[in-house]
This record gives C-alpha cells, structure tokens and sequence, in this order.
C-alpha cells in the first residue's frame, strides 16, 4: 500500500473514533438531565421515609397549607400527655401548704390549704379557740409564723396569764408575746390542767395569747412552718358560724377528775378522746395567691 492511501485510512479511523466520543459524550449528558428531572420529581411528592422520626408523637394531621419542614421539632420528652405532671417544686409557696384565720368574734381558728382552684380556700380543720379578753390587746392583722416554736424535746412553756405563773403545750409564736399554745396548766405536768379555763373555749379568755385543746395546738406546732402567714380577724356576728361554734363546744369532751387534756395523744392520757382523724387534706393544684400583696403588720415587741 502506497504511503498516500495509509495515511488515508489513518485520518478515516480517528474521524470515526472522535464521532463515537462525541455520541457517548452527548448520551452521558441525556443520562444526567433525565436522572436530574425524576430526583426532582420525587423530592416534590413528601414520603414517609422523609419524615423525621420524632414527629411521630404528633397525634392531631397536619394541614395541607403547611410542610413538613414548617412543623417545630418535637422529641419525645415534648410528647402530648393526657395528664400533666406536676411536682412540688412546680408550686408558686410550696412552703406555706398552710393558712390560719383567728376569728376572734365566733373564736373559731381555721386552718386552710390550697383547693383545685389555686386558693386557700379548703378547709383542713376547725379549732374552738379562746382569745384575748381585750379584744384590742393583741389587733387585728396579719403575721408570720415565728421560729420559736415548741420542739420534741420541750413541749412545755412557761407563761404568765393575769399576773399567775402558769404552763403550757406546744406553744408556737406569732408575734412577741403571742402564741398559738393549749390551754394553760397550773403546774409543769400533765395532770395539772386548768379545768376552769379549759371549759371557757370559744369565749375570749385568754390574757392575749390564742388558747387551743392540746391536739390542736400541737398540729399547729408541727404542721405550720415558720413563715405561715396568720390573719386575725373580726368579723361581723354570722348565724352560720355561730352554729359552727356551738357545735365545736358540744363535741369538745371535758376534762375528768385526772386532770388531763381529753384531746392529748399522750399514751398515759387515761381520758384521750381524738377530735379528728388523720391525715388531714393535703394542698391541690397551684398555690396563686400573693403574699407580696397582703400589707403585714407591724411586729409586737416581745417583751417577757
């Protein structure tokens, strides 16, 4: 073959493989545009594979208008419950469960704690009461609960009633001279109470302090932290508690020739008759009521 016509040939074969190159080049770009449309195809429709896991705990469809992607982040602590949890620490006062009313014109103390309302407004216990005999004495207002309270290892305090030495129980300080405590005993022992006053419960009595039965001074002492807010009050004369009063008095059992307090749990107390039964009720729901609204009075000087 002559040197003209091979390099004839030679052009014709690298034309024809520069034509293949370019065929295969243009299928490759064909391959891509179309993988390229039905990726975007699919990406438009949602699947279930492209939803987060997590959102699974969203019980309630969501609107047609608004994209997976639109939807807040949900994990599974976030999940909707039926029934809220709530704890101690969720309470606004979780320290003061308790609020005391003295309603020193019917002598009826009331203990409240918070109802599902979320106010001191369920009744935990009536106490029959005697108070100040000088109604001025100790005045209307409000005070907190003092720490100098009586304690297991001495429930006994000395006090001074119309110029006489007298003990008494489980006595919890309100303001200076002034505390919740039971009925007063001529001498330091359990045997010694003071009949006479203890039959003047519900009347006002006392030379300034807030008498109570030995039980209910006692769960004063023990369930009223320091802090607990105490309102005295006198309130206009009211049938209802009136009624309430006399009923306190009926079923408050007296005292028998031994000398004790009926309503001490003491286990020697030969006259015990409980007047309530445990537990009491217990708080509900939030606590909404402000003690940074309620204007206190000024502290009373303690002075013995």
């Amino acid at each position: 073959m002559s040197q003209a016509k091979q390099r004839n040939t030679k052009h014709t074969v690298m034309s024809m493989i520069a034509i293949a190159a370019i065929f295969a080049v243009l299928a490759a770009n064909v391959m891509i545009v179309r993988d390229r449309r039905n990726w975007i195809a699919q990406t438009a429709q949602p699947s279930d594979s492209a939803v987060p896991a997590a959102t699974d705990t969203v019980t309630e469809p969501v609107p047609a208008r608004v994209t997976q992607t639109d939807l807040p982040a949900v994990t599974p602590a976030e999940s909707v419950s039926s029934e809220p949890v709530v704890s101690d620490t969720d309470l606004i006062y979780p320290k003061y469960p308790y609020f005391i009313e003295v309603d020193k014109t019917h002598q009826i103390v009331t203990v409240y704690t918070t109802s599902s309302a979320g106010k001191y407004d369920k009744v935990v216990r009536y106490m029959l009461c005697s108070t100040a005999q000088d109604p001025d004495k100790f005045p209307d207002g409000y005070w907190k609960l003092k720490e100098d309270r009586c304690n297991a290892k001495n429930i006994w305090r000395k006090m001074k009633s119309h110029g006489t030495d007298l003990y008494a129980q489980y006595a919890t300080q309100i303001t200076g001279d002034f505390l919740f405590h039971s009925v007063p005993y001529t001498a330091k022992k359990k045997t010694a109470l003071d009949t006479k006053r203890y039959s003047k419960l519900g009347t006002a009595d006392s030379g300034g302090c807030i008498r109570l039965t030995v039980e209910n001074a006692k769960w004063i002492c023990e369930n009223c932290v320091a802090g607990t807010t105490v309102h005295l009050i006198t309130k206009k004369a009211d049938p209802e508690l009136e009624a309430l009063a006399a009923e306190l008095k009926a079923n408050t059992v007296k005292p028998d020739s031994t000398g004790w307090d009926p309503t001490d749990p003491d286990p020697k107390n030969p006259n015990y008759h409980p007047q309530f039964t445990e537990p009491d009720p217990v708080t509900e729901g939030y606590l909404v009521a402000n003690f940074d609204k309620i204007k206190y009075s000024k502290e009373i000087p303690y002075v013995s």
